[in-house]
């Protein structure tokens, strides 16, 4: 009965651990992904969250913005200071 030559053997016991490790490694690259999908996913809501609250606050410094000019006028104000400096 043929056998292998001890090289051959070799040969077929090396390509057969490298098929295992790169199998067990795409196994492991998906997992990956999968994590790396869920964290995209969580930080999308997160960021739609803050997306809805920056226009909460732009509406509200629109309404602030009409309510002083209809108060002082049209100018410009210093935030450190509260003066009103009135546009020409």
């Amino acid at each position: 009965m043929p056998h292998l030559t001890p090289n051959e053997l070799v040969s077929i016991k090396e390509l057969q651990t490298k098929y295992n490790q790169t199998i067990l490694e795409i196994g492991a690259s998906e997992a990956q992904l999968i994590i790396f999908q869920e964290n995209i996913e969580k930080l999308t809501e997160v960021k739609k969250g803050l997306v809805s609250d920056l226009k909460t606050i732009e509406q509200k410094e629109s309404e602030l913005v009409k309510s002083l000019q209809e108060k002082y006028g049209q100018g410009n104000i210093n935030i450190e200071t509260g003066e009103i400096t009135p546009a020409q």
